[in-house]
């Protein structure tokens, strides 16, 4: 599986659901694990929750909404958040102009 190909993921009845664009993939596991392997392109907003910036559309205080679906923010991850989404979209970026 390629992470890029990952929107989010949420922990439901203690399995790990991994929600693509076109597949769902689920297994028991823990959430602390899948944070860890995907790196810094990902976010854990809320417990349940792990997301790709990749396919943030918006965002507020409450919610993250993906390219298919949305996914709660904890108020005490919202500062966090807004700060790694901008690391993040500064890398990209530097990639697209690197790229030219």
């Amino acid at each position: 599986m390629i992470l890029d190909e990952i929107i989010y993921a949420e922990v439901f009845n203690r399995k790990v659901v991994i929600h693509k664009m076109n597949d769902e993939i689920e297994y028991y596991g823990k959430m602390s694990d899948l944070e860890a392997f995907v790196g810094d392109s990902f976010f854990r907003p809320h417990r349940a929750y792990l997301i790709n910036f990749k396919y943030v559309e918006r965002y507020d205080s409450t919610t993250i909404y993906l390219e298919r679906g949305t996914v709660l923010m904890a108020k005490l991850k919202f500062p966090e958040f807004v700060k790694k989404y901008m690391r993040y979209l500064k890398r990209l970026d530097l990639r697209v102009q690197m790229s030219h």
